[in-house]
């Protein structure tokens, strides 16, 4: 069974040499956690205001790269159900975990439901590994994946199932502004998106000063819409690392390296990590949605005096594998995809 974090953290006194990461990669300096990440009123965008959110939501994109959102029509109850069911999921003895924690690396059903620690760089590696454990699995609009989700806790299929629906409804609003606020055809985000729950479960920590949640990264899907209770999210703005404040009932929304492409450089992808704390655990609820095929810069957003920046890809077979390589860092996932001027 995999070494999870959440089987064994609670009876440490200090970081095991496995989880303590190169001092250059160490959250050493002090970090502001600001509360001017924009925020996003979404129940504006359907009104009289519509054009005003749209620009506002694409300034965030492209200064930060992250805003929250509000009044985004998800049932606080069901956002709350959601969490617990989580929390209690990762709360199960060992033994009830097995089922689902299985090596990713050579897990050949990629949909079905997956717990790993650390990240999908390091959990078939013998490399120093990051302070979390993870739950993966596909969310797609049918339906028929449901039978590979945990049945434990009892709810979860039901409730997750839900939950996932309703972040696909605002997943549309999202890209639909965004499409919107880029000058492309309406329906530009229309076609078939895959759609993953990646939950992250962070246990407290003895020493956050020597280990991270998750290091510095760039999402590899379009757009990422995190539910959060706890702090622990940094983004890196103007090569400076901030905090974001949660919250309350709100979802955090970035924008992948995708978006990046498609815009031709116009939005930008930003670098965030997760830092640890010592007095309680903390667990995100990620929805990531994904290209379905190929990705390339907007042929509209292109031209003669707009060259494309990027090549054209699949997303899965040529993007992904080159994602979770080592030669991955922050931005550097799109070089082998840039068009030399």
């Amino acid at each position: 069974m995999a070494d999870l974090l959440s089987n064994w953290s609670n009876t440490l006194e200090a970081v095991p040499p496995s989880h303590c990461i190169p001092v250059h990669e160490r959250p050493l300096d002090p970090v502001e956690i600001v509360d001017n990440i924009p925020v996003i009123d979404l129940g504006k965008a359907n009104g009289e205001e519509r054009s005003v959110v749209v620009k506002e939501l694409l300034k965030a994109f492209e200064e930060y790269g992250f805003f929250q959102i509000i009044n985004h029509g998800v049932p606080v109850d069901l956002m709350d159900e959601a969490m617990k069911v989580y929390k209690e999921f990762f709360s199960l003895p060992a033994e009830e975990k097995a089922e689902y924690a299985k090596d990713a690396a050579n897990d050949t059903n990629r949909g079905a439901a997956t717990l790993y620690s650390s990240s999908a760089k390091h959990y078939d590696s013998e490399e120093h590994r990051y302070w979390r454990d993870v739950l993966e699995h596909s969310c797609n609009l049918d339906g028929k994946d449901k039978v590979t989700w945990p049945s434990n806790p009892p709810r979860y299929r039901e409730v997750i199932g839900a939950y996932g629906d309703e972040l696909r409804r605002v997943s549309k609003v999202i890209l639909g502004m965004v499409a919107e606020g880029l000058g492309l055809e309406a329906g530009f985000f229309d076609k078939e998106l895959g759609q993953r729950m990646l939950v992250n479960h962070y246990p407290a920590c003895p020493d956050p000063s020597l280990t991270l949640g998750v290091g510095g990264h760039c999402d590899p899907n379009l757009i990422t819409i995190i539910q959060q209770e706890v702090y622990g999210l940094q983004i890196l703005k103007d090569d400076k690392w901030i905090g974001v404040q949660p919250i309350r009932n709100a979802f955090v929304v970035n924008s992948g390296l995708p978006i990046t492409v498609i815009s031709n450089g116009k939005l930008a992808s930003v670098a965030h990590r997760v830092v640890t704390n010592t007095t309680q655990s903390r667990t995100s609820i990620g929805t990531f949605i994904c290209p379905h095929d190929i990705v390339e810069p907007a042929k509209s957003l292109v031209g003669p005096e707009n060259p494309p920046q990027f090549k054209s890809f699949n997303w899965g077979i040529d993007f992904m594998p080159h994602y979770l390589s080592k030669k991955s860092v922050y931005h550097a996932s799109l070089e082998p995809f840039k068009i030399d001027a």
